[in-house]
């Protein structure tokens, strides 16, 4: 049984309850815009055993609980696999079943990178495509109660999305009091043995070395002779190349340009946009509401040792 139900206009967790895990089932599990595509593409990689993954992104490992989908098409793509199956969530993991034998792989990123990363996606969707989806299969979900939704500018956006207390949905961060809930409920169960914990900073500065934490997490054995080609695909690049398959969703229609999916990476320029005020805010609220994870948002693996 999943515990905590999350709710929104895209998603929700009440459908992991209708789902049937398989024991070894990986469920990759992030906050949106923190590098989720980029870790299915990884653990693809490394469950087929193949660079090329020859089918889309999101037919083989869905977001579950996305409502663009009903529940017989979702389920029927995952139950049709005779694979090792690697699904995709932004439900938090206190939203999820807690099964023993199945690996979670959580993801997360500096806030205020995800943060500018979620504005490039807004600009990016085609108009209305996605709800349209969404009212086809599934129909009208009940609005959000007491959402403030974000603004359009850069600025803007960043001071909004570190002060507004916007509740979870399982589609978000909508905050910097969104993500850091999430985040807890992957430090707090970090001590799992099937918990794993992964950052977007990680990837980006050793993508050789993190892609062999993952191997290991998946217990694959890496091949040295064929390795390097994999670390090519599991690049920035390689992805936008191949975007019409990599791009989430990408087959329905849903970006106006599925390369500009992955039109940038790394650390934005979030540093350059805010002031030493605005900044100094940032930290004292991440503190406030991340608590002793807050290392672990701005360092990543460095603060797990």
């Amino acid at each position: 049984m999943t515990g905590r139900r999350y709710r929104g206009l895209m998603s929700d967790s009440a459908r992991w309850e209708r789902f049937e895990l398989r024991p070894d089932d990986v469920v990759i599990t992030t906050p949106s815009k923190c590098g989720t595509t980029w870790m299915q593409h990884i653990v693809g990689m490394l469950v087929l055993g193949r660079t090329e993954l020859d089918a889309p992104i999101s037919e083989l490992s869905p977001w579950v609980d996305m409502l663009i989908r009903s529940d017989d098409e979702v389920f029927g793509l995952l139950a049709a696999q005779r694979h090792r199956r690697f699904v995709k969530t932004h439900t938090p993991l206190d939203g999820l079943p807690d099964h023993p034998t199945v690996t979670y792989i959580a993801l997360i990123r500096h806030p205020l990178d995800a943060a500018l990363s979620d504005l490039d996606h807004s600009r990016n969707t085609a108009p209305g495509r996605a709800v349209a989806l969404r009212d086809a299969a599934t129909g009208v979900p009940p609005p959000v109660a007491g959402h403030v939704g974000q603004p359009d500018e850069p600025r803007a956006v960043l001071r909004w999305f570190v002060e507004n207390d916007n509740q979870p949905t399982g589609s978000g961060p909508h905050g910097l009091a969104d993500f850091c809930q999430q985040v807890h409920t992957y430090w707090d169960a970090r001590d799992r043995p099937n918990v794993h914990l992964f950052h977007y900073a990680d990837l980006w500065s050793d993508l050789d070395g993190e892609m062999r934490r993952v191997a290991d997490v998946l217990d694959v054995s890496v091949d040295e002779e064929r390795w390097p080609a994999f670390v090519a695909a599991a690049r920035l690049d390689s992805m936008r190349a191949n975007a019409a398959s990599a791009a989430p969703e990408a087959h329905l229609g849903i970006w106006r340009d599925p390369a500009v999916f992955f039109r940038t990476g790394g650390t934005r320029d979030w540093a350059a946009i805010l002031d030493d005020r605005e900044l100094a805010r940032f930290h004292e609220r991440l503190t406030e509401l991340a608590g002793d994870a807050s290392d672990w948002v701005l360092r990543g693996r460095a603060a797990l040792a």
